[in-house]
């Protein structure tokens, strides 16, 4: 009587890796790219959302009302990097922090990921004054990937208040050389 055996060969096993492998090794690159473009997204949408909260918060309360990068969600950063998240403050007396927790309305908090976000120079925050508008000079907020160091998009806030995305061409994007 012969008994039927059940299972894999071990040239079989070999084989099923080989092929998982490179299958692995072709998808991988594809699946970065499909989350750096899901975290870029993901970002400007969060990002514009505070910036359109702040101004109607602004106009509603009849005082100004500040966005500005949060490392902790309680005091803004004094650098031009917005990576960890930002802040939305009430701010009568338009001091560079928040005076009290009670007069921060809204906090974003983020984790690192694959898409750095970096402010214009000479602009810490974004601040609209009660009639919404936002003072002073157009403000961008840069997204750059950190894998190739290339600029994949902009927040860009102008006189009037209103936030506007600007995307770059993804066949020529512009180098961001200051993302670590």
């Amino acid at each position: 009587m012969r008994s039927s055996q059940r299972g894999f060969t071990l040239v079989e096993l070999l084989v099923v890796l080989l092929v998982t492998a490179v299958l692995l090794a072709v998808a991988a690159p594809s699946l970065a790219n499909l989350r750096e473009r899901m975290a870029t997204l993901q970002a400007f949408h969060a990002l514009t959302a505070a910036l359109a909260q702040a101004r109607m918060a602004a106009i509603g309360r009849g005082h100004p009302v500040t966005v500005c990068p949060s490392a902790d969600g309680q005091r803004c950063r004094t650098d031009l990097v917005w990576d960890e998240g930002w802040l939305v403050y009430r701010d009568p007396s338009r001091a560079p922090q928040p005076l009290r927790p009670e007069d921060v309305l809204w906090v974003e908090s983020r984790a690192a990921g694959p898409v750095a976000i970096r402010g214009t120079v000479g602009r810490h925050r974004v601040r609209y004054q009660a009639s919404g508008m936002s003072g002073g000079n157009n403000a961008s907020l840069r997204f750059c990937s950190r894998r190739h160091a290339v600029h994949l998009g902009s927040v860009v806030v102008n006189i009037a208040g209103r936030a506007r995305h600007a995307r770059v061409s993804r066949s020529e994007p512009p180098p961001c050389p200051y993302v670590p």
